[in-house]
């Protein structure tokens, strides 16, 4: 987001270059000594020009959103909220650690009921700036890879007055770990932008790319095909298009592999429950991008029993530079049937020296394969990549096991050099720890 940028800089100044990558970091950045003033009055949704409603839901203040998701009322539902959004991107020292996809841990990010209380940083003498975490009742809204709009670009330090439509109780708390999952199970996710500035944001699905790559997706069906294509009408709130193969870090419960394109839509169900008309359950669904045919759907909200084991991958490869960057590892998992639940890459960086690489290992690992108890093949290899197309497979090994129900599980396959690897637990510290 450009309006932050120049902040960014400021910032950096301030606090100093982020420390390198060692073991035991933290990711706890010094902020400026002074506060933003406390208030506790919640505006009503009409202050400051914000519409009454948004998407086919009534828009409430950032204190009784705050006031839902504390209770669980938002897990699975949809809710549209009023507020003022300021954001702060700094440099962080290295985590030491596997960061969950809904833990926030370099930067800071506010949304208040008030303009004064969501300003994170105020000017200081000439040239300097002093940055604080917000007072009083506030969200921290996550910006995730299928949100629909963007916060709009605006010079100087002023929050933007937005209306997010989001939700708690997402699917990848279960990514998170197990010390972190209540933490990413409170998380305030935002399904849309649908108002910003005194304007409303049309529904556009986001620019996404593949995970392995980085190339570009590009569909060919548009977000309005595949709305028709589901018989959603007006009920839809946000889509993307994902590699089918990435599909599981938006929504886990999805294992799918291969590189063509799907599309993941969230859309709007009638009011239901305690605070009927404050918000409306989201259902999901997953559409073949190729022919328009609706794949699967399932209930945004979490079900109950819904109680999946963690596994973890890393590999090890001996006579492997790290820095090459010529050689990658690959994990392939097959369920008892047969059927293929994951494919791909070890990634999540790598770490080592000129002899020794372990992949998967890093902080930014995509996080760990979910898979309902059973029992599964696994099978790992070396292999070139280019672009997206693997080279040949070497050193292939294979294993057997059997998960149970949350059960948290690393392997770690071992290559030694110019031989078939071996399967053992993931070296200490694992990507869970």
């Amino acid at each position: 987001m450009a309006r932050f940028g120049i902040l960014t800089l400021l910032i950096a100044s301030l606090l100093g270059a982020c420390s390198s990558p060692s073991a035991g970091g933290t990711a706890s950045p010094h902020l400026g000594v002074s506060a933003p003033p406390s208030e506790t009055v919640s505006p009503p949704p009409s202050a400051a020009g914000f519409p009454a409603d948004v998407a086919g839901l009534p828009v409430i203040s950032v204190a009784r959103a705050d006031e839902l998701l504390r209770s669980g009322k938002l897990d699975g539902q949809a809710v549209a909220v009023a507020g003022y959004y300021d954001q702060v991107v700094m440099s962080c020292p290295y985590p030491g650690r596997y960061i969950g996809p809904l833990v926030s841990w370099c930067g800071i990010v506010a949304f208040t009921d008030t303009l004064a209380s969501a300003r994170l940083c105020r000017p200081v003498g000439s040239n300097g700036i002093s940055c604080s975490r917000p007072s009083g009742t506030n969200l921290a809204p996550l910006l995730m890879s299928e949100t629909s709009g963007s916060v709009p670009s605006q010079g100087g330090l002023e929050p933007a007055a937005l209306v997010l439509v989001g939700h708690a109780g997402d699917a990848r708390e279960w990514r998170c770990t197990a010390s972190t999952q209540a933490e990413c199970a409170g998380a305030f996710v935002v399904d849309r932008i649908a108002w910003a500035e005194g304007r409303d944001v049309p529904l556009a699905a986001p620019q996404t790319g593949d995970q392995e790559t980085g190339k570009a997706i590009a569909p060919r069906m548009t977000l309005s095909q595949v709305a028709a294509a589901v018989g959603l009408g007006d009920g839809l709130l946000t889509g993307a298009a994902f590699r089918a193969g990435d599909i599981a870090t938006v929504d886990p419960r999805w294992n799918l592999v291969g590189d063509n394109a799907v599309w993941l839509a969230r859309s709007l169900g009638p009011p239901a429950g305690s605070g009927a008309g404050e918000t409306r359950p989201e259902t999901v669904w997953l559409v073949d991008d190729a022919t328009g045919r609706v794949i699967d759907s399932h209930p945004l909200e979490v079900a109950a029993d819904y109680q999946p084991a963690r596994l973890w991958q890393v590999a090890t490869a001996r006579g492997v530079d790290c820095c090459a960057g010529g050689v990658f590892a690959f994990y392939r998992v097959a369920a008892a049937d047969g059927t293929v639940v994951h494919e791909g890459m070890v990634s999540g960086g790598s770490s080592g020296g000129p002899d020794s690489t372990t992949f998967g290992s890093g902080y930014e690992s995509p996080g760990p394969l979910l898979l309902p108890a059973g029992r599964y093949s696994v099978a790992a290899w070396l292999a070139t990549d280019d672009g997206g197309v693997m080279g040949p497979p070497r050193g292939e090994c294979s294993t057997q096991v059997t998960l149970r129900p949350l059960d948290d599980v690393a392997l770690n396959a071992a290559f030694p050099a110019d031989r078939a690897c071996t399967f053992g637990p993931a070296p200490s510290p694992s990507p869970g720890s």
